[in-house]
């Protein structure tokens, strides 16, 4: 029986050739059309798709030289079997020559869209030429294409608890518990005496129930806004029905020994969703400042809305091309007929043009499920 071979340009974007490598899922061999600049992503692609090294051979091309790509395809040693080509990696000039050279051995050449789950046959044109990719995509396989890796981490607490926490922020109630929240912010990921009135008052609001008299590192992290993250985790999991493959929150990514801290993130239909949950996107910082000639430390409320979008930003040319990253904030930042209020107006108009989308209380509060609301389904 004729042999399978599945032939993969490797690029910057990473996830075409992961996604038909998992679509044609029985290939005997694998072969890839690198330069030296993508060698690493070659790595990530291995790594995602898990191919033993004795199953793949790899070609190393000139992208910008005709005679040398036409030169290393001709000196390889093409057994007769049936080809697959995946062309939607590499350069233009890469494309043109992979494509003329596998056309004289008969291959079924393929590009992946982008656009949903689309994918072409580009040669031959007989025949069905328009395909949906059927293979489902994990977030893991998704993260290590791009070159991340992580540690895992689980929810603490349940949807329950961050209903009811969710409830008393967009409620009235939640200007009686502002300094006591305040409180625990500022010792978060701390050890936090059960020892005020106040506080104790807010643990029997949410009927929160600790083992001991203080709230541990890991309850003052969760109440100081963690909840908040697993509440949209909750609901996102609940809502399109993904599993523990497609969905995660506080994953701590490294990439190229820089980390990230992502509050959620989920891949649906093949497409990665990025979100920044703030319970307040205002900030109390301590800052010194010379009145009278001396230097004091006074306390100033910030704006944290410039530094997550250009963190929101930066991450998402990280993700390839087709990333969605979004904001979700319990503050309100749009007028009655939905128009960003005059101080952030700005900030609004630098998120549409880094393709951030943002949503704020009015949004949260409204009757309308958390995917629908973001624009999945």
């Amino acid at each position: 029986m004729e042999s399978k071979i599945l032939v993969s340009l490797v690029s910057d974007q990473t996830l075409p050739n992961v996604e038909l490598i998992k679509e044609f899922e029985l290939v005997d061999e694998y072969i890839f059309i690198h330069t030296d600049k993508t060698i690493k992503q070659l790595s990530w692609i291995i790594a995602a798709t898990k191919i033993v090294e004795s199953n793949y051979k790899t070609i190393q091309v000139d992208p910008f030289d005709v005679s040398n790509i036409e030169s290393k395809l001709n000196d390889f040693k093409f057994k007769d079997a049936e080809y697959i080509v995946n062309i939607t990696g590499g350069t233009k000039l890469m494309i043109l020559v992979v494509m003329e050279y596998f056309k004289k051995l008969g291959a079924k050449i393929y590009y992946i869209t982008g656009h949903k789950k689309n994918y072409v046959k580009v040669f031959p044109v007989l025949g069905k030429r328009d395909f949906i990719l059927k293979s489902k995509l994990s977030l893991d396989e998704y993260l290590t294409a791009y070159g991340f890796t992580y540690k895992e981490n689980t929810t603490f607490k349940t949807l329950e608890m961050a209903e009811k926490l969710f409830k008393l922020f967009v409620s009235d109630k939640i200007a009686s518990y502002r300094a006591t929240f305040e409180l625990i912010r500022l010792n978060r990921g701390k050890k936090l005496t059960i020892g005020s009135e106040e506080l104790i008052a807010l643990l029997q609001e949410i009927d929160y129930s600790v083992s001991d008299l203080f709230l541990s590192k890991y309850d003052t992290k969760y109440l100081s806004g963690d909840w908040f993250e697993e509440y949209i985790y909750f609901k996102i999991k609940t809502e399109l029905h993904l599993d523990e493959s497609e969905i995660a929150t506080g994953l701590n990514l490294i990439k190229e020994n820089t980390p990230n801290e992502i509050d959620v993130i989920f891949i649906f239909d093949h497409k990665l969703y990025i979100i920044e949950c703030k319970t307040s996107i205002i900030d109390k910082r301590k800052i010194m400042r010379i009145r009278d000639g001396i230097l004091v430390e006074e306390e100033k409320n910030i704006k944290l809305l410039p530094e997550i979008l250009y963190k929101s930003d930066a991450l998402r040319n990280k993700f390839g091309l087709f990333a969605n990253t979004m904001l979700l904030t319990l503050e309100e930042l749009r007028n009655d007929d939905d128009t960003p209020m005059d101080d952030y107006k700005s900030h609004f108009d630098r998120a549409v043009m880094s393709n951030v989308s943002i949503f704020s209380k009015k949004d949260l509060v409204s009757e309308m499920e958390i995917g629908k609301l973001i624009k999945i389904h």
